[in-house]
């Protein structure tokens, strides 16, 4: 069925729709819905716009919904599942990021797997080219191993396939070495009027990644009681990396959404609510837009069992909200 197309907006203004985002993960990132803790239900659009968001990321681990072989199909059960996720989040007002997510074989043997990373946003970009900007595609996040090396080249060969079907559509891309700041000034862009550049921040990782046992770094286990304080010091190295984002915004004059960020569940809860609190302030002072992690399951914002939010949290990013 084909959708209404509402008027073009610009990239800035479009950003501004990802003004409060909040990242649905642990859902359609599972190999299979359901499989890490969470199965995405009406109801959870409806929370998220009454909290105070404007929009969602739903990171998609769409290799293990394709085929094997080419042409690498998507299950077309799945796609009308995604379908349903968009006019859920149209229905609410809240705009919505198809994000790309976990796909280590492109990262290990990019060459290898190329055709299927390509084949993916030609299949997506015909399947929405008629929906609104509030649709937008995240073409990989978090590049890293072997692909760092050509994620440039594989980012524009990717959005060239996306502009032959949607020339305005809001594309959102970050540097390589998992989407960190490090390694921004690596980072080359092809002139498009409709990108938004993302950055991931974690810093620091005692704290967000504490009793994460997945996490490949350090012991996490050992890091469990690690504070934030919202001491000068702390306060200062988020300073810096927002600043040096801001500088680069600049001067490529492209809009900033900061797509991740959050404290694990073994993080105490004040703690996680002065650390939301600063970098949601400047980033906001920057007029970066922003989405936290998570929504629910790990790293949550909301108690799945008990169905309410943590109001800490909500009022850090939210301040006002009445949920």
């Amino acid at each position: 069925m084909k959708t209404s197309v509402s008027k073009t907006a610009d990239i800035h203004t479009v950003n501004g729709y990802l003004a409060k985002t909040i990242n649905i993960a642990f859902t359609f990132d599972a190999p299979k819905e359901g499989d890490w803790g969470h199965t995405l239900q009406a109801s959870d659009f409806k929370l998220i716009k009454d909290a105070g968001f404007t929009a969602v990321r739903l990171p998609v681990q769409w290799i293990t919904r394709m085929n094997s072989q080419a042409p690498y199909t998507i299950n077309a059960q799945f796609l009308a599942r995604i379908d349903w996720a968009i006019r859920e989040a149209k229905k609410h007002g809240l705009a919505i990021i198809l994000d790309n997510h976990l796909d280590d074989q492109l990262m290990k043997e990019p060459a290898v797997y190329r055709e299927r990373f390509l084949s993916l946003w030609e299949q997506l970009s015909a399947h929405y080219r008629n929906e609104p900007q509030q649709v937008m595609f995240e073409v990989m996040a978090e590049p890293h191993d072997q692909l760092n090396m050509v994620w440039n080249d594989y980012f524009k060969d990717a959005l060239v396939i996306i502009r032959e079907t949607n020339p305005t559509r809001p594309v959102i891309v970050g540097p390589s070495f998992y989407n960190l700041v490090y390694r921004l000034n690596d980072l080359q862009l092809p002139q498009d009027d409709y990108l938004v550049l993302t950055i991931h921040y974690y810093d620091p990782i005692h704290f967000t990644m504490q009793g994460e046992d997945w996490f490949p770094m350090g012991k996490p286990r050992e890091w469990i009681g690690t504070k934030w304080q919202n001491t000068e010091q702390e306060r200062n190295a988020i300073i810096h990396t927002m600043d040096a984002i801001a500088s680069w915004a600049k001067k490529n004059n492209r809009p900033v959404f900061l797509g991740e960020f959050g404290a694990g569940d073994h993080a105490d809860t004040i703690s996680r609510a002065l650390y939301f609190s600063c970098i949601r302030q400047q980033a906001e002072l920057h007029g970066f837009s922003w989405g936290v992690f998570n929504f629910a399951v790990k790293f949550s914002l909301y108690d799945q069992t008990a169905k309410v939010w943590n109001q800490l949290l909500l009022q850090a990013l939210i301040p006002g909200s009445k949920q």
